[in-house]
């Protein structure tokens, strides 16, 4: 089935909120499965950023990571460079129907009769949506430490989810404390950020809140690409099933 193209002033079939490995990921499989996603990233620099500066491209079949592999020309040792992986993934996902790629800061969910109907903005435009999946990363009220130097970010240069967190937060979703490095060739870092803790969620459910999902580093802590990419492709079955029964 072929989704319709996706309009910005209507609801979607699902708001995905984070654009890495895990949100794009269940992205392209909604769409294919005939579904409308806003795919919400706080950058569209870092579209899909790998969590390491290479990694080994190729995933299962039909899906974005293998799509994205037939685009990338890995080096001898099999890998390429994260910006790579970017730039392919940011091209199939902006030639997607039924996927809207979106650069826009989310503050906390829309709910309605206590089920997630959307996403609120920094901007002030609502997107509305049948569904929410959480696929926050590493953001989560994060704290990055470069040296002596802290700021309030998932990654260098790319805000922290303060505002969602403490929206999750008053929803009573219980967080627990995780930790991330990277850096490689570059200056090493540290990010200190929230993920959901485990009793928060049934498989890609989160029991609090009917309609919202969860998957990724957000729901288990850090991931590398490929783990990333099952488990956006869980959570895209998973939402599709939800909506076929709703």
């Amino acid at each position: 089935m072929t989704p319709p193209v996706p309009d910005p002033d209507d609801a979607y079939d699902a708001v995905i909120i984070g654009a890495g490995a895990c949100g794009a990921e269940a992205a392209w499989r909604l769409a294919g499965q005939g579904r409308t996603v806003a795919l919400v990233t706080t950058s569209l620099d870092t579209v899909y950023a790998a969590p390491a500066e290479r990694a080994r491209p190729g995933g299962p079949a039909g899906s974005l990571a293998e799509a994205v592999a037939a685009d990338v020309r890995p080096d001898a040792d099999g890998t390429v460079s994260a910006w790579s992986l970017h730039t392919a993934a940011k091209y199939r996902l902006e030639g997607q129907t039924g996927v809207h790629l979106l650069q826009s800061n989310v503050e906390g969910l829309i709910t309605e009769g206590g089920r997630a109907t959307g996403v609120r903005t920094w901007e002030g435009v609502p997107r509305r949506g049948r569904a929410v999946a959480l696929c926050a990363g590493s953001f989560l009220r994060a704290r990055l430490r470069v040296g002596e130097a802290e700021e309030r970010a998932g990654r260098p240069g790319e805000m922290a989810y303060d505002d969602l967190a403490d929206d999750l937060a008053a929803r009573g979703v219980r967080m627990v404390a995780a930790r991330q490095v990277g850096g490689g060739a570059g200056p090493a870092w540290e990010v200190r950020f929230d993920r959901l803790g485990e009793d928060e969620r049934a498989g890609m459910h989160l029991v609090r809140i009917p309609g919202a999902f969860a998957a990724g580093v957000c729901a288990h802590g850090p991931l590398d690409v490929e783990a990333a990419t099952h488990d956006g492709i869980a959570l895209a079955d998973a939402v599709h099933a939800w909506l076929e029964a709703t």
